[in-house]
């Protein structure tokens, strides 16, 4: 007697769909993680400035937007600003200002921060007219720890120039083709008997109405230990 041929087993429908079910959830719960993380952005921006007025920097900008979506936090400052005020008596002692700042961090790794400045950028003491002039063709810095204690913290410009403000016109000061400085906490904290390990390099540096060595094109690579 032959076997009459049995037909094939179908395979649950739940299995087929279990894997694009699974992971629609997980997208949907990155985005909300991501969103979430991206409300606290102002958050702790505004938590980290009002401590840092209390030791005298007041920083400010006039826009802010977050975008990124879904891996990174791109935070963009419009017409940023940092004003450094004495403590003891309150008046201001520089004023500074730039075009630019864009603030990178990875969502799972927050606390190391990548930043790129948009110059031109000009410093003014107190409240006064701007008393010099910057520019660079590329700035970035990177940062580790905030919006903690600082840990780390590195910063590189591509042909940096500084000029004078003098009536309207602007002077020559310093030049470079490449300038670093780095610096990281190697004991304590940033407010309780900080030491601090920096580094600066310099490559084809002049520094104008100085001394006339300073004024010939120079390389240096300076290290410092500071305490206090």
């Amino acid at each position: 007697m032959s076997r009459s041929p049995q037909a094939p087993r179908r395979r649950p429908l739940w299995g087929l769909l279990a894997a694009p079910i699974l992971l629609l959830i997980a997208a949907i719960a990155w985005s909300g993680f991501w969103f979430f993380a991206a409300s606290q952005v102002d958050v702790q921006a505004d938590a980290w400035r009002a401590r840092e007025a209390k030791s005298g920097r007041v920083y400010d900008c006039a826009k802010r937007s977050v975008a990124g979506f879904p891996f990174r936090l791109e935070v963009r400052c419009s017409d940023p600003s940092v004003a450094l005020f004495s403590q003891a008596a309150g008046t201001p002692l520089m004023n500074a200002k730039l075009d630019e700042i864009l603030v990178v961090a990875q969502v799972w790794d927050p606390q190391r921060i990548i930043a790129e400045f948009k110059g031109p950028a000009t410093i003014a003491d107190g409240h006064g007219p701007a008393s010099y002039a910057v520019n660079w063709r590329l700035g970035q810095a990177s940062v580790r720890g905030l919006p903690g204690p600082l840990q780390r913290a590195d910063l590189v410009f591509d042909q940096p120039t500084i000029d004078r403000v003098e009536g309207g016109a602007t002077v020559p000061a310093v030049r470079a083709d490449h300038a670093e400085l780095h610096g990281r906490v190697a004991d304590g904290t940033p407010s309780d008997h900080p030491v601090i390990e920096t580094a600066l390099q310099i490559a084809s540096g002049s520094i104008q109405d100085s001394h006339p060595l300073l004024a010939e094109p120079f390389n240096a690579d300076i290290q410092a230990r500071v305490t206090g």
